[in-house]
């Protein structure tokens, strides 16, 4: 099958290192790896193709008349009435793309990563009787709410209304954005829940694989942060319990990959623990996390506590693929993604030093992390390699295409029964 991908999101290079970026290219790889012609329709493509990367990266065509409106707009006192208009206007772009991919051969589904604004996708399959996939993974509208500026509010919203009834199926990572979905459209069919995925033979399984040789002994203890450094993310809560893990490990050592607007507070934690306690790695090509990976003993994902967590971390996934135990806040899906006493351990919200003691406790004891180390790559191979999320996206553009025309089927065959179900969550 010929796939048209769809990234509109501005923010989002495809060959990025945020994990939006590697979102994208995981799903749009596996998919390719499955036998579809995959082609990515992106904003912006970014610098350089990862090494293996197969379907092929356009940007959006710009004409000249929608840059000379981008400059007039421009000059408008309101730049993010401006930037939003100019947002709206990049839907013809958008279409203009889709129908130069369309010259080339017939393209026979959809498959758009949401962003605010962008409806082109949508109309373009309708046009074309064509299967419309939605991925949501995260409530934009609120988002941009609460951490930026909205002024088209009640556009935003009723594309996003649009989007969440007409889509012949939407998959999002975690129940909290599925919960989001319903509040705004009421129960629909065809919405999935597909937790974000990990291509495990990346990952050696680090450290914690490994229960040859010689103990290291407790001096030896590195624990590892990968992502965003901002605030949500809950560095300051992870630089704050690292000072008890000091005092209790004098040896420990802090391996984090990522930059952000967290970095001058870790800089400072490096001034005063001294820099070799404290490595900070800044954002580094997502093909190197493995290698990071490799020298820690234990992952985290401290995350504070928030009124709505819809996250489904890549960083967790990805330290279970490396065979790491992992310390997590429990809130959200990592209170399921991590099998407290198993595979990790799972920690209040926001509580330093409710994570300070479960490092330690694992630090202390070789054994239990390296059992737990093994129990999460297990559980990684078994549920969370990329492959068994795009298998779902697969089955569902089979049954769509199955139908007469996209969103007009009726619910009661097997596969559908199964579906309703959860049968694939």
């Amino acid at each position: 099958m010929r796939i048209a991908y769809l990234c509109a999101d501005r923010g989002i290079p495809v060959w990025g290192t945020k994990g939006a970026s590697i979102h994208v290219r995981s799903v749009a790889q596996s998919l390719s790896e499955r036998g579809h012609q995959v082609d990515v329709l992106a904003m912006r493509a970014g610098e350089e193709p990862p090494t293996g990367f197969e379907p092929r990266t356009f940007e959006v065509p710009f004409d000249r008349t929608l840059k000379s409106l981008r400059r007039s707009i421009e000059d408008t006192p309101d730049r993010t009435l401006s930037n939003e208009l100019y947002s709206l206007l990049l839907n013809s772009s958008i279409h203009d793309g889709l129908v130069a991919l369309e010259e080339e051969a017939e393209i026979e589904a959809i498959y758009e990563r949401y962003s605010l604004w962008s409806i082109a996708g949508l109309r373009f399959a309708r046009s074309r009787q064509i299967p419309f996939l939605l991925e949501v993974n995260a409530p934009l509208v609120e988002e941009q709410e609460t951490y930026r500026q909205l002024r088209l509010r009640e556009a935003a919203e009723g594309i996003e209304r649009f989007l969440f009834q007409e889509a012949d199926a939407i998959f999002v990572p975690s129940e909290e954005l599925e919960q989001y979905i319903v509040s705004r459209v009421g129960d629909r069919r065809r919405l999935y829940v597909t937790p974000n995925g990990v291509d495990v033979a990346r990952f050696a399984g680090g450290r914690g694989a490994d229960v040859s040789g010689d103990s290291p002994g407790v001096d030896r203890f590195d624990v590892a942060f990968v992502g965003s450094l901002k605030p949500w993310h809950g560095v300051g809560v992870l630089l704050r319990a690292f000072e008890g893990v000091r005092e209790a490990i004098p040896g420990a050592r802090l391996l984090i990959v990522g930059d952000g607007p967290g970095r001058p507070e870790i800089e400072q934690s490096r001034a005063r623990f001294g820099e070799e306690a404290v490595l900070l790695a800044g954002a580094v090509p997502h093909s190197e996390i493995p290698l990071w990976l490799e020298r820690a003993d234990v992952g985290v994902a401290p995350y504070p506590e928030l009124e709505d967590f819809y996250f489904s971390p890549l960083k967790v996934v990805e330290y279970m693929a490396a065979g790491l135990p992992v310390v997590a806040s429990s809130v959200g899906q990592l209170r399921d993604l991590v099998q407290d006493g198993k595979t990790g351990l799972l920690v209040r919200p926001g509580d330093a030093e409710s994570l300070a003691s479960a490092l330690v406790s694992l630090a202390e004891d070789r054994r239990l992390r390296l059992r737990m180390g093994r129990r999460a790559r297990e559980r990684a191979e078994r549920r969370h390699d990329w492959s068994r999320v795009t298998d779902r996206i697969e089955k569902v553009l089979a049954h769509l295409h199955r139908g007469s025309a996209p969103g007009l089927g009726e619910a009661g065959d097997g596969f559908e029964g199964q579906m309703l179900n959860g049968g694939l969550r």
